[in-house]
């Protein structure tokens, strides 16, 4: 990898030109199936910069049209903290129209830092948010082709403790993985899912401390899960679906870091009745836990629960894409859940009549070193301390 820092934007740090074509070439080749005639739009912040070269070069040879978004946090922060209601809202008048006319959209988010808007008044991220759910999230999703990476960043690095060259090296470790290999058994793993009933998730049950105990249980029956890899994310891989809305109980420990909106979270705590987060807490940063929670009445409920499986992924991270694709690892989404009534052209149920403004991911691990903890589906255990113990699932293990 080359630390070498050129130009005047310390934000790009440029790594081994290989590794990014392998997965720009499967974004464009795999994830989304480029076509010649395509309108393809790539959305990114600076420190992708490297990614969305290539992302252009590729797609362009595929005969797509290809456009271009530059997303810049610190500049969004300004603006926001500094314009009337009037003026954030139409803020993505303009852009929005590039989201509605493409049929692939990349999204490379890699922010200086995942806290630009730590000091931006919550109405006014909600108002901004407001004005880009249409296209960016509602669209985007739904009537579009896409594919979302977060490239690794130097304060990421840093959070974790690491230098940014091992940093990426996890990273790229994560991406180059055996995605036809985790397909084929994933389908076992869907096909275990989509026949239970009742699903309970437990992570460090031996802790001293009962607060920091997590026992989750909800209603899945009549929902299917979707077979993911890279086709929505990079890198994948996790098995997803949503919980009955009013089903789940129990309470939730998450430790680490978090953020939200910008907005920093440590140790969250969640408590759920009857579908519902009844109490949430945090170490640190509670005051925004509840401001995101009392987002609408959907943000108390979950929209998807969903189980980690990259075998290259074995540690907790601040990074939430890759955090959630952590084996031996679940999450849970409180707000909005996925209305596709398909997924790779198969017919899902992934809707549990949840909608909100949000779709947050909190991610639980059960490895050993994290406390251990389980997988259980109608009563029998398929997966402890991060390990699948059902015949056919073990490539996952890693």
């Amino acid at each position: 990898m080359k630390k070498l820092i050129t130009g005047f934007s310390k934000e790009i740090v440029y790594v081994d030109q290989m590794l990014v074509n392998k997965i720009a070439g499967d974004m464009v080749n795999i994830s989304t199936k480029v076509r010649s005639g395509e309108n393809v739009l790539i959305h990114f912040e600076p420190g992708g910069r490297q990614l969305a070269l290539e992302l252009a070069r590729l797609s362009a040879l595929k005969g797509a049209r290809v456009y271009y978004h530059i997303q810049d946090r610190e500049l969004n922060a300004e603006i926001m903290k500094n314009s009337g209601k009037k003026d954030i809202v139409r803020f993505f008048s303009f852009d929005n129209a590039k989201f509605y006319e493409a049929d692939v959209t990349f999204i490379i988010r890699s922010p200086k830092t995942a806290f630009a808007y730590e000091s931006v008044p919550s109405p006014a991220i909600n108002l901004f948010n407001d004005a880009m759910n249409p296209a960016l999230m509602e669209y985007r999703v739904n009537h579009s082709r896409w594919c979302l990476i977060y490239w690794p960043t130097p304060e990421e690095a840093d959070i974790e403790g690491m230098s940014y060259e091992n940093y990426v090296k996890l990273f790229f470790a994560s991406c180059n993985q055996p995605w036809d290999k985790i397909q084929k058994t994933q389908d076992k793993l869907k096909n275990i899912l989509d026949k239970g009933k009742l699903l309970t998730l437990t992570a460090n049950p031996n802790d001293k401390d009962p607060r920091k105990r997590t026992k989750l249980e909800m209603s899945i029956k009549g929902m299917t899960f979707s077979n993911c890899t890279i086709d929505k994310n990079y890198p994948g891989a996790e098995i997803f679906s949503a919980p009955i809305k009013n089903s789940v109980n129990g309470q939730v420990f998450a430790e680490g870091m978090y953020s939200y909106n910008g907005k920093r979270m440590k140790n969250i705590s969640l408590r759920f009745e009857n579908g519902r987060v009844v109490s949430a807490t945090a170490q640190s940063g509670e005051k925004y836990l509840l401001e995101i929670i009392d987002t609408d009445e959907g943000s108390r409920y979950l929209g998807e629960i969903a189980l980690g499986t990259n075998p290259g992924l074995r540690q907790r991270l601040f990074n939430p894409l890759l955090n959630e694709k952590v084996g031996g690892s679940f999450h849970l989404a409180l707000g909005r859940s996925y209305q596709n009534e398909t997924y790779k052209g198969k017919t899902v149920k992934l809707f549990n009549g949840n909608i909100s403004k949000i779709h947050w991911d909190i991610t639980i691990m059960m490895r050993p070193e994290y406390g251990g903890g389980e997988v259980i589906v109608d009563g029998k255990i398929i997966q402890k301390n991060g390990k699948f113990t059902v015949r056919g699932l073990g490539m996952l293990n890693g």
